[in-house]
């Protein structure tokens, strides 16, 4: 019983010395950190009753810096909290839910004392939001932060201006068929002033290459990527997608202020340091962040995206930009665009300047290597020789492959030695004369018909699509010879009913011609569409659903026209009935024809015969004309037989 009492007696005298002496050190350390916090606590407080009484916590800007939003007005959004996603871009734990507490803690974390890497100061990292709150509140004199790495990156010495750049339609993938954007930032520094070495800012998924197709549709249209901000030269991008996918590249700028231009830069920057959002392929895209990027060019309510919008596309956001004010009421905020051209095009357009006889030789050349050492093609013209191999080596970068073999590459290097002792030609494609894609028409679309049945009589017509682009419509900025449109849904009112005539899911559809006539310039026509229909013209409440798809030729014989035939495979599904589903091959023929710029003409014949199910054959015929009255409005008239005949008389208006 003794020893315990001494074992417990100790154990208190152990325990008191221990918290004796952590009552020193604490002590001592208060005393020590006293004179920092007596002189940072009066800053504090001073600026925090400033932004409090100045309401900076809710003002405009400052929730588009932290990106909030309310319910509804951003996709995923069910409360009043940031679009991010990434915990690093908060400085208080509960800033994504609540933009006060996270103006205090940036408000700490600007004055707090520098660290060893100059970088990672809270001056550096949120730089956009440092010089707001400097604009909005009264700092004590501060010493410079240098923020070496922002400053390399930004440049702003010898900033010029800022780009927003519209890449082209990409078929091959869903993620690209209505474009994408780029913004970059132009300079006349020595080392980024030639626009291919202009850092460029790009928005996409993060996707998983290992991901099947099903599983890549469903996660890009459910939110199960995160997207994110990257940087590169602009020339990364141009061979992407200029020289690889062939798509042809539009750069605006944009006609900031010099102030404005600094505050999208500056923000530019934060979301550089691996800020992320949940991405959606629909609305949270390129073109809904680009478009979030630039409206910090404004510090107060002006936006560019559409608060409860269910998508976002790149043109879109083009043409929105081109409704807003410049530097003056009188000017524009977008500017004059300049096309980048595709590898292809860059192939037609050399090929064009050709004459016939020269083409015949680039085809010759193309056939026979060996045909260049000949009597036949020496006999040209220096001149003549240069514009020929200048089209071969066009050529052959359109068609490169990834591997050549030794013998291509010897090949080459004499094509390389035989064009380097000719003349230097300019390059002169202004005959080729392209329109951009804001003078055409923008991708929403409302109608307004009259209807005509043989059977049912007259009707009243009305309908929507949510892009983009048909056939018949104007192609300024569009991919030629190609129609995307999705969610079209038209329905039909009597005077005893109305019933949906139409709900197209999706139509897609791209002609592939051969203009230059050379080896490899060559595509397959495709085709592909989906969504509910009527069964025939004769029934006015019989829809079925119907899926088809083919491949098929297109050529033209003039350049105003356009003839094709396709085989499609295609279902059939009345509702309600999934036993009664039909499936068969359908061969069509057609042509289109534009007498003027702003009429066009198509005839389209399909043959639909049954493979399995109820047994069925029957034609499905089309004609169809559009005449534009102006860039937002056109007429249509079409004439359509489904089993009975209906002929419609259509007003659309482009938004």
């Amino acid at each position: 019983m003794f020893i315990i009492q001494i074992s417990f007696l100790w154990r208190w005298l152990l325990f008191t010395l221990l918290l004796f002496s952590s009552g020193i050190y604490f002590q001592a350390r208060a005393q020590s950190l006293k004179p920092a916090l007596s002189a940072e606590s009066p800053i504090i407080k001073s600026l925090w009753k400033q932004a409090r009484e100045r309401q900076l916590a809710q003002h405009p800007y400052w929730l588009k810096l932290l990106h909030f939003y309310s319910f509804g007005e951003s996709v995923g959004q069910w409360s009043f909290k940031s679009d991010v996603v990434s915990p690093e871009f908060f400085l208080s734990a509960n800033g994504k839910n609540d933009p006060e507490v996270e103006l205090k803690a940036t408000l700490k974390a600007l004055l707090a004392p520098p660290g060893n890497d100059p970088n990672q100061d809270a001056r550096c990292k949120f730089i956009a939001r440092y010089n707001w709150l400097r604009s909005k509140l009264d700092f004590p004199e501060m010493s410079k932060q240098e923020c070496p790495l922002f400053e390399r990156w930004a440049n702003l010495d010898d900033a010029t201006g800022i780009s927003i750049v519209f890449v082209s339609a990409y078929l091959k993938n869903p993620a690209s068929t209505f474009g994408h954007l780029l913004i970059k930032f132009n300079s006349r520094n020595r080392l980024f002033g030639h626009s291919l070495l202009r850092p460029t800012l790009n928005y996409g998924a993060r996707i998983n290459p290992d991901d099947n197709p099903l599983a890549y549709a469903l996660r890009g249209l459910f939110g199960g990527y995160n997207g994110s901000f990257t940087d590169e030269r602009f020339y990364n991008f141009n061979h992407v997608y200029g020289e690889n996918e062939l798509r042809d590249l539009w750069e605006y700028p944009l006609n900031f202020t010099a102030e404005q231009r600094e505050r999208v830069t500056y923000h530019a920057w934060e979301m550089l340091q691996n800020v992320q959002f949940t991405y959606y392929f629909f609305l949270d895209n390129c073109a809904y962040r680009m478009a979030e990027l630039l409206e910090m060019a404004w510090d107060d309510t002006t936006r560019i995206n559409t608060s409860g919008a269910f998508w976002a596309i790149p043109v879109d956001v083009v043409f929105k930009l081109k409704k807003l004010r410049g530097r003056t009421n009188q000017q524009t905020l977008l500017g004059s665009p300049q096309l980048i051209p595709s590898r292809q095009r860059k192939l037609r357009q050399r090929v064009a300047q050709l004459s016939e006889m020269e083409q015949d030789q680039l085809k010759a050349l193309i056939e026979v290597p060996s045909y260049l050492e000949s009597a036949r093609f020496r006999s040209f013209t220096e001149d003549s020789r240069a514009r020929i191999l200048d089209a071969l080596l066009d050529y052959q970068q359109y068609i490169k492959k990834e591997n050549i073999t030794l013998l291509q590459q010897n090949e080459r290097n004499k094509l390389l030695r035989a064009r380097s002792i000719l003349p230097i030609l300019k390059n002169d494609f202004r005959s080729e004369s392209q329109k951009p894609p804001t003078d055409g028409t923008p991708p929403m679309r409302f109608r307004f018909a009259t209807v005509f049945n043989a059977l049912s009589g007259q009707a009243i017509e009305v309908g929507a699509w949510a892009n983009y682009h048909d056939l018949l419509g104007d192609e300024s900025g569009h991919l030629p010879n190609a129609e995307v449109v999705t969610l079209d849904l038209r329905l039909q009112v009597r005077e005893d009913s109305f019933e949906v005539t139409q709900f197209q899911l999706f139509n897609i559809q791209k002609y592939a011609l051969n203009p230059t006539g050379i080896p490899g310039d060559f595509e397959w026509s495709w085709r592909a569409r989906a969504g509910w229909e009527r069964e025939n013209f004769g029934c006015f409440s019989c829809r079925q659903f119907r899926i088809a798809g083919g491949f098929g030729g297109a050529v033209s014989f003039a350049k105003q026209d356009l003839e094709y035939a396709f085989v499609e495979i295609f279902g059939e599904t009345p509702k309600n009935s999934w036993s009664a589903t039909t499936l068969g091959y359908a061969p069509h023929l057609g042509m289109m024809w534009s007498p003027l710029d702003n009429w066009k003409i198509k005839l389209e014949s399909g043959l639909f015969k049954s493979l399995s199910g109820p047994k069925k054959e029957y034609y499905r015929r089309k004609f169809d004309q559009r005449l534009s009255i102006s860039q937002n409005w056109d007429f249509r008239l079409e004439i359509e037989q489904l089993e009975s005949l209906e002929a419609t008389l259509a007003l659309h208006y482009f938004w």
